[in-house]
């Protein structure tokens, strides 16, 4: 028998955890191959992502990442260490992102982490939470993020 998620408890949890940063997440890294799956995906056909020898030949000195595929790996990089995934509910629904920034490019081969802060919860007239967090891909070696935005969602307890 499933356990009954309280509402109540995620959102006094949730509360106490406002505009704290998380720990980072595990490094992952950005290799050529990723870059072109997801271009094949996303029909990004940029030369700066996919060729190598013109691209070596640029300011940047190899191939960089599309944008999108930060926002396209955030899950996987924050899933150990975001609100919008550490607490229980039935289901959520993704709402969309806002502030959506692409910092600095990514060169092909670094290594990345996530990090999150919960910025809001409230409760809905609906019974969902409305949650608000902030995420940001950090870049091995470099002060610059590589990506942020805020993702907004709704969790469901019904």
């Amino acid at each position: 028998m499933q356990q009954e998620i309280s509402k109540g408890a995620v959102l006094e949890a949730m509360r106490k955890e406002l505009g704290k940063e998380s720990a980072p997440g595990e490094w992952f890294v950005v290799d050529q191959t990723l870059i072109n799956n997801f271009v094949d995906i996303s029909g990004e056909t940029g030369w700066l992502h996919l060729d190598v020898e013109r691209a070596a030949k640029s300011k940047f000195g190899g191939t960089i990442a599309p944008g999108n595929l930060g926002i396209a790996l955030l899950p996987k990089l924050s899933r150990a260490i975001s609100a919008y995934t550490l607490y229980p509910r039935k289901y959520s629904l993704n709402q969309g992102w806002d502030r959506i920034r692409y910092l600095d490019p990514l060169l092909v081969n670094s290594r990345i982490r996530a990090r999150s802060r919960l910025l809001d919860v409230e409760e809905r007239s609906d019974g969902s939470l409305r949650v608000t967090v902030e995420f940001w891909i950090e870049v091995e070696g470099r002060t610059k993020s590589w990506v942020t935005g805020v993702k907004v969602g709704r969790f469901f307890y019904d």
